[in-house]
């Protein structure tokens, strides 16, 4: 079974809105990320507050799907449907993985 992003597409754009400062009633689930203002920065951001908001940890390979709110739905219901480990506490699983020693 294909994982359903559709489920998660209405609480990605709060995620988006709040974290953004962006107005709900001005984008969809496929206005560009890049429309909002929203650079390979701050798309690092929002993967690290999913991963908080949803105790999951994503991949920092994933990154690229995250273009739109339904490219962010979409990796976090493939996570949830892999069975991707509950977060730990500390921090987000990607900056684990990918910090300087």
């Amino acid at each position: 079974m294909a994982a359903d992003a559709s489920e998660y597409v209405d609480e990605i754009k709060a995620l988006v809105c709040e974290t953004f400062d962006v107005d709900p009633d001005t984008i969809d689930e496929n206005t560009p990320f890049a429309e909002m203002g929203v650079d390979s920065r701050r798309r690092v951001r929002l993967l690290a507050t999913v991963e908080v908001e949803f105790g999951v940890d994503l991949d920092l390979d994933e990154l690229d799907r995250l273009v739109d709110i339904r490219g962010a739905a979409t990796v976090l219901a493939e996570a949830v449907e892999a069975g991707a480990k509950p977060r730990k506490s500390g921090l987000p699983g990607f900056l684990r993985r990918n910090r300087l020693s």
